[in-house]
């Protein structure tokens, strides 16, 4: 599992990256932690995703490593699609 990990952080560093350079800047308080926490609760959602598969999958093989990456990887795409959309839907209004 520390393998998978590995081969997520790249990713995730530079999703995260950039997501906090693509947002507006001068943001303060609370509005600074609303528009961080979806993307904070996107890469923890995934590091759950990859940690309950290596636990309940039946494979032993590099299958099991194969599906809980790519998994993983596709929670983390979604929840930071999701805050883009919502950095987006806040900006407009």
């Amino acid at each position: 599992m520390l393998i998978d990990a590995l081969i997520l952080l790249p990713v995730t560093l530079f999703l995260l990256w950039l997501y906090a350079y693509s947002g507006p800047r001068g943001l303060r308080g609370g509005a600074w932690l609303a528009d961080r926490l979806p993307a904070a609760l996107a890469v923890i959602l995934a590091a759950a995703v990859l940690v309950w598969l290596h636990l309940t999958l039946e494979f032993e093989d590099l299958n099991r490593n194969i599906i809980a990456v790519v998994s993983a990887y596709l929670v983390l795409l979604t929840g930071l699609g999701l805050a883009w959309l919502l950095r987006w839907l806040r900006s407009r209004g």
